[in-house]
């Protein structure tokens, strides 16, 4: 199957997972909000923002295996596809132990650092125990996503991960009406990590990606090293970009207390979603850059990649517009007023999100190169930055400090290092990159933004579902007509009409005259 089949059907299906887990935000946060106190959903919270620290547990051999998979999987007949899979899997088996153990031992030492209220230490603990076993079990099977990953089969993953959202929202309802509060996330994730890897395995195996007789090759220590080589520049990475992404509620509940930490939990949902899809297109494309650059396609690999800059930047523009206009009126009546959401946050959000989607392409881009060079460096001390800097605003002006402190650090740190690492590779002007890459995103912004400053002053008086229902009306007629008029180029158009099924392709023809 072609790249581009690939990268469609991998688009569309993340897209999907994406819609469901929309879904299942909007229907277990409600739930949640009514069967447990704040304060409960906020320890929550900030509990799975903990276990993602533990992730970095993986040294960064993830990327580095989904990675070098690429390479190896025309390699069969030399053994050192099935050598690369059978090392992952011991790293993998091993990796898994330690997050076991780091959880246990650790969890103790975790509910002094943080703060955690007495009367919620031991639950805390317990919750943490049992978690750190579904995360470590979890560790132990990820090789066999990373092969469906190399292969552009990303649709299985997602597929997979439907069924769980939605057999998790059952069960997450079944358990709350039995009366298991805070025990019934984790009962859940429970169920659902042991049936993925069964679907994962099978269709590996039926598709013939896991090697065959003869194929298997022996445990390298040379594959190791070039895994951890690798690796332990994306660790760093990774580290960085999980303090400046993923670190807020920890440092809100920390600073400003349990219920602050759901208010922010809550109030960023509609953002935490909106970000993934503005970076679907782009992970959906990584594999098959990474084949382009294997193969030295090296003029493919410019179009194409500049193809993504302009979709991801016009992205950006249109839910960071969006988010300012639907966030807060949003979260209000879904929760019944219980939480309260300033639109200065949303505002903030909104500029952060456009500032990602400029960021997060050219940074990505080190992996399709294998060159991480300084990038390593660039995340973490953005990292570290974030985190000093939004402990002491975040003190002094709450959530609108901590968010304005994370456009600050993006914007000085990994955007800028992007930025040069990307001029260099493709011997460009910092100027047509920063400007002239994305013109046509830029004129995006330029056009919708007044449009929507004006319809929220417009709609000012209104009461909030009337208004929401306005301005959640312009966000996506006005905005997704003015994205396909300006904020997507012609070649891009001329190829999605193209390969888009014919009453959608009219559609299309119909909206922007193609």
């Amino acid at each position: 199957m072609s790249r581009l089949k690939n990268f469609t059907r991998n688009l569309a299906t993340s897209y999907l997972q994406l819609g469901v887990n929309v879904v299942y935000s909007l229907v277990s946060i409600p739930l949640i909000l009514h069967w447990l106190p704040k304060a409960e959903f906020g320890l929550w919270a900030m509990l799975v923002q903990l276990l993602g620290y533990v992730g970095l547990v993986d040294l960064g051999m993830t990327a580095a295996v989904a990675r070098l998979l690429v390479d190896y999987k025309d390699q069969r007949g030399g053994r050192s596809y099935g050598s690369l899979v059978k090392t992952t899997v011991l790293v993998s088996l091993v990796q898994g132990g330690i997050v076991l153990a780091i959880i246990t031992l650790g969890s103790p030492l975790l509910a002094t650092m943080m703060k955690i209220p007495a009367e919620y230490q031991q639950t805390f603990i317990a919750l943490m125990r049992i978690q750190g076993v579904i995360t470590a079990f979890s560790f132990c099977l990820r090789p066999l996503g990373l092969i469906l990953y190399a292969h552009q089969r990303m649709d299985i993953p997602a597929y997979n991960e439907i069924f769980n959202l939605l057999a998790s929202l059952g069960l997450l309802l079944l358990f709350l009406t039995r009366g298991c509060g805070l025990y019934s996330f984790v009962y859940a994730n429970a169920f659902t990590v042991l049936v993925g890897p069964i679907y994962l395995f099978w269709n590996c195996r039926r598709l013939g990606f896991l090697p065959r007789k003869g194929e298997w090759g022996q445990i390298s220590w040379r594959i190791f090293k070039e895994i951890f080589g690798y690796g332990k520049d994306v660790f760093l990475m990774n580290l960085g970009s999980q303090l400046i992404t993923a670190s807020q509620i920890i440092i809100v509940s920390r600073s400003l207390g349990l219920e602050v930490a759901a208010v922010w939990s809550v109030g960023t949902k509609m953002f935490n979603l909106l970000l993934p899809l503005m970076c679907r297109p782009l992970g959906a494309a990584l594999p098959g850059l990474y084949e382009m650059r294997a193969w030295g396609e090296v003029d493919r690999l410019k179009s194409r990649f500049k193809g993504m800059v302009v979709l991801t930047c016009s992205l950006g523009v249109f839910f960071g517009i969006s988010l300012v206009l639907c966030n807060s009126l949003f979260v209000g009546i879904w929760t019944a007023g219980k939480i309260t959401w300033s639109p200065l946050n949303d505002i903030l959000l909104g500029f952060w999100l456009f500032m990602l989607s400029m960021q997060t392409t050219h940074c990505n881009f080190v992996n399709v190169t294998k060159q991480i060079g300084g990038m390593r460096y660039i995340f973490f001390g953005e990292g570290c930055c974030f985190v000093l800097l939004a402990m002491f605003v975040g003190s002094h002006w709450g959530l609108p400090g901590v968010i304005a402190t994370s456009i600050l650090c993006t914007t000085a740190f990994s955007y800028q290092y992007g930025l040069q690492r990307s001029r260099n590779y493709f011997h460009c002007g910092l100027a047509e990159l920063a400007a002239g890459w994305v013109r046509p995103s830029l004129k995006f912004a330029l056009v919708f933004s007044p449009v929507g400053l004006a319809v929220w002053f417009a709609a000012s008086g209104l009461p909030p579902l009337l208004r929401l229902c306005i301005n959640g009306f312009v966000a996506v007629a006005v905005g997704g007509i003015l994205f396909l008029r300006l904020g997507c180029t012609s070649e891009m158009l001329q190829e999605a009409g193209a390969r888009l099924p014919r009453p959608a392709a009219r559609l299309l023809q119909l909206l922007v005259h193609v």
